[in-house]
């Protein structure tokens, strides 16, 4: 069967139908046209249906739909046992994609990519001629991730060293996708699985369901002999730095193939960077087309001293200094929006501990959940670039207090958890001179970092909560109430909760919930309603595009362009804002709000303006307390912190 732009061959030997598309070296490749794979799925007798693309245009056409529509239409995939969507690449992108078409067919994918659509996949810089040349923007099978749920079992065989085919990769999750990873095989995977002599073995095991991942990985132990393996391993061990292994593979490899050229070549590659010590060096990662105040940086830096606050150091100096004593600026954390940490000063005598192997430095750690998600992961998204190439993850502790930080580290399991972290986390109270250190820029923070880099949203986005369905109501209102009465709020804010939850909100504590739950709910809102606060800021990596958020501010001079900066680059959306405040009570001495103070508003006015935003129906008849209810508020507040709240004026 033939279109203008993709022939179908069809050939039933068995109850068993692969379906295989073309990659970019295949098309063209056989005279006669030939499906790729025809040959070896023959030999074992499993039915084929090849789509051949009759140029290299990613089967980015109408007729590659329309043709296996007309197939399944026609009654061809009737009375399959098994349907498996099969290729590589491009073909990989295309068995993905269209594999949608019969829902509950599996996918065999080697190097799998998802799109070439950059807003999709800005981390996708190769295959410039396909991008260019054919069109990305047409919504219909734009996406192949978008394709994993409605398919049976999914394999997905990468190389995870190989950063793009990674990011395609963990695009593509579910129970039922399997991430096969193979490390050193590179892009073109298939070809090392071919020489390690397992290709077959694994074709046939996926072909009759008895495929077993662990009896995989042992079979292909035969990469060893496999020189375009060993090469390609070598050559990531220089890359990633890591010398001392590099030497130990090679004189390993010299016993059992003496005579490879590759790895003389190697061994000069070693010796010519040895002679020429790195202090530091920027590895510049444009992925997303990162924009300014983000340049997309990460220091490289070997014996460089990372270093904590300690006692006899000015006030928040600390940071990392390079292995020639100079101050790495890119180690500078911000605590707030004015204020960065200095540069710490070594003393002639202080002990410095030494650390060996290479690590990410994360900055400092912080406790407190909202300062924990704006600077505590702000480096975090340089994973993306390192995964396995860094030994482990150090934090610097805040303030100095490194038991704190520990119990802290910890609490937070749950959370890097979530971003699949197995890294060991780990942070210390003296100088610590690594071996070699990673240091990113800021991808997150305060004034105009809270946009966000390309890839920390990327990062985040992709990971954080990847396999949590989301749940619950489509109109969240997110409350304080119930939070520590140290902590800043407003006065009567169950009023808010009753009157919304009669408007169908669901009234939502996070405190009170696991992270889990916490990321579950905020996926599947569609509207918002929340007082300023740090649930708001994490609601921000979670909630659908384009939704509807409304930030009442619980006191003067809160960040709201934060909040709208963040909300713009995350979510694609600019929340309203109400500002209704009447007073503003503050306790403890304190002469201006802050995190701990209380925010009194006119309720009023606060359910007059949800009414013109569309929060709440127009003909909506809210119900408020009595002035004498409201005015026992700030007492019960002062008896629950122990202290006497005054007013401050709401200007400042």
């Amino acid at each position: 069967m033939k279109s203008d732009l993709v022939d179908a061959c069809f050939f039933r030997r068995s109850p068993v139908l692969f379906v295989t598309f073309d990659n970019l070296a295949s098309v063209g490749e056989y005279d006669p046209p030939q499906p790729w794979m025809h040959a070896r799925l023959a030999k074992m007798g499993f039915s084929v249906l090849g789509l051949i693309a009759r140029r290299k245009d990613w089967y980015r056409n109408a007729d590659t739909p329309a043709l296996l529509t007309s197939l399944r239409d026609a009654g061809l995939f009737e009375g399959f046992e098994r349907i498996i969507f099969t290729g590589t690449s491009m073909g990989a992108y295309a068995a993905l994609t269209y594999s949608r078409l019969l829902p509950g067919s599996q996918v065999l994918a080697f190097s799998p990519q998802t799109t070439l659509n950059r807003e999709i996949a800005p981390f996708e810089s190769r295959f410039k001629y396909g991008l260019r040349k054919w069109e990305w923007d047409d919504p219909a099978f734009l996406d192949a991730a978008e394709a994993a749920p409605d398919a049976g079992r999914v394999w997905l065989f990468y190389d995870p060293m190989v950063p793009e085919d990674r990011a395609h990769a963990l695009r593509i999750a579910g129970p039922h996708v399997h991430h096969m990873k193979c490390r050193h095989f590179g892009h073109r995977l298939i070809r090392q699985v071919k020489a390690c002599g397992v290709l077959e073995d694994l074709m046939s095991d996926i072909g009759t369901g008895t495929f077993d991942a662990l009896a995989f990985h042992k079979k292909r132990r035969a990469r060893r002999k496999v020189r375009p393996w060993c090469r390609a391993l070598l050559g990531d061990l220089i890359e990633a730095g890591h010398p001392k292994l590099a030497r130990q593979a090679i004189q390993h490899l010299l016993k059992t193939d003496p005579k490879a050229g590759y790895l003389q070549k190697a061994q000069a590659r070693l010796e010519k960077a040895s002679r020429a010590p790195v202090i530091a060096e920027d590895i510049i990662v444009t992925d997303g087309d990162p924009q300014p105040p983000f340049t997309g940086t990460i220091v490289r830096a070997q014996n460089a001293i990372a270093v904590p606050e300690r006692k006899h150091d000015a006030k928040l100096a600390s940071g990392v200094l390079l292995a020639d004593g100079q101050y790495c600026e890119m180690s500078r954390t911000w605590i707030r929006a004015t204020k960065s940490t200095p540069a710490p000063v070594l003393s002639p005598q202080e002990p410095i501990e030494e650390l060996s192997g290479r690590h990410l430095f994360a900055g400092h750690f912080r406790g407190h959940f909202g300062h924990f998600l704006v600077e505590s992961t702000a480096r975090l998204w340089a994973l993306q670039k390192l995964e396995g190439q860094v030994d482990g993850i150090l934090f610097l502790p805040y303030r100095g207090a490194v038991r704190r930080a520990r119990r802290g580290i910890k609490t937070f399991k749950r959370f890097f958890n979530q971003l699949g972290l197995s890294l060991p986390i780990q942070t210390f109270d003296t100088a610590m001179r690594v071996e070699e250190l990673y240091v990113p820029e800021l991808g997150f923070g305060w004034k105009e970092k809270y946009a966000g880099s390309p890839l920390y949203r990327q990062f985040m986005r992709e990971r954080l909560g990847r396999d949590i369905a989301s749940e619950g109501s489509e109109k969240l209102y997110i409350s304080r109430a119930r939070l520590s009465s140290q902590r800043g709020g407003i006065l009567g804010e169950q009023v808010i909760e009753e009157n919304l939850a009669r408007q169908g909100y669901e009234i939502f504590h996070p405190e009170k919930h696991p992270l889990e739950v916490q990321i579950a709910r905020y996926k599947a809102a569609k509207r918002i309603v929340a007082l300023d606060g740090s649930a708001l800021h994490f609601a921000a990596f979670f909630m659908q595009e384009k939704g509807d958020v409304c930030i009442i501010l619980r006191r003067s001079k809160a960040n709201v362009a934060d909040y709208i900066l963040q909300y713009q680059s995350f979510c694609r959306t600019t929340p309203d804002v109400v500002d209704v405040i009447v007073k503003n009570w503050v306790s403890g001495g304190a002469r201006r709000t802050d995190f701990r103070s209380v925010g009194e508003l006119d309720f009023a006015a606060l359910f007059a303006q949800l009414k013109g935003l569309g929060y709440v129906d127009k003909g909506f008849k809210p119900e408020f307390a009595s002035a004498s209810e409201k005015g026992a508020l700030i007492s019960e507040f002062s008896e629950r912190r122990g202290e006497d709240f005054v007013e401050v004026d709401v200007n400042v």
